[in-house]
């Protein structure tokens, strides 16, 4: 059966539509930012099961907080930031725990999916190496990194997700950045 979308004009109309309970206007929003907030979360956390969780954890918030919508932002910069902050809770919680839990299964079943066998192979490995690089990264370096060479928000949008000023956003980047081409040295993967 065929979903009858109502077309809300802006995002203020869409999330008074949320706040009012209406279904179709959610649906709008999971339809629009589901596959955002999966792919934010899920490069900031480096693993499918805490991906899921957070991705279903946002739009439970968004479902509940709709009222708190005040517009001075785009809709866009409002999942990024609910996303960037669970996924700042969920990794403090781990780490606690050591990284070196992780076995080369929960590598190949995060590791984005390839074309080719032999482009999966490269792809589980160098995805593999940047999740063993990024245990090195501060959630704040991964999350500058993931909005800024991943998803390609420009230091301005991560200023306005994450409410870092500018010259922290670039040393984060590029801590970030060095740690990571260090690792993936490391590994032969770059020169």
């Amino acid at each position: 059966m065929k979903r009858n979308k109502e077309k809300y004009t802006n995002d203020a109309a869409l999330m008074c539509a949320v706040a009012l309970g209406r279904h179709d206007a959610l649906n709008e929003i999971l339809d629009r930012y589901m596959p955002v907030v999966s792919r934010v979360s899920y490069r900031i956390l480096c693993d499918r099961h805490d991906s899921e969780g957070v991705t279903r954890e946002v739009f439970v918030r968004v479902w509940a907080k709709a009222s708190d919508f005040d517009g001075r932002y785009n809709l866009t910069t409002w999942m990024h930031r609910i996303t960037c902050k669970l996924c700042c809770r969920r990794l403090r919680r781990h780490k606690i725990k050591s990284f070196f839990w992780m076995t080369t299964s929960v590598f190949e079943t995060s590791a984005p999916s390839a074309l080719s066998p032999e482009e999966d192979f490269i792809t589980k490995e160098t995805w593999e190496i940047f999740c063993r690089a990024s245990r090195y990264l501060s959630s704040g370096q991964r999350i500058v990194f993931t909005l800024c060479d991943l998803e390609g928000l420009d230091i301005e949008e991560v200023q306005a997700v994450t409410g870092m000023a500018s010259g922290q956003i670039e040393n984060s980047l590029l801590a970030a950045r060095n740690k990571i081409r260090q690792e993936l040295q490391r590994y032969g993967k770059v020169r």
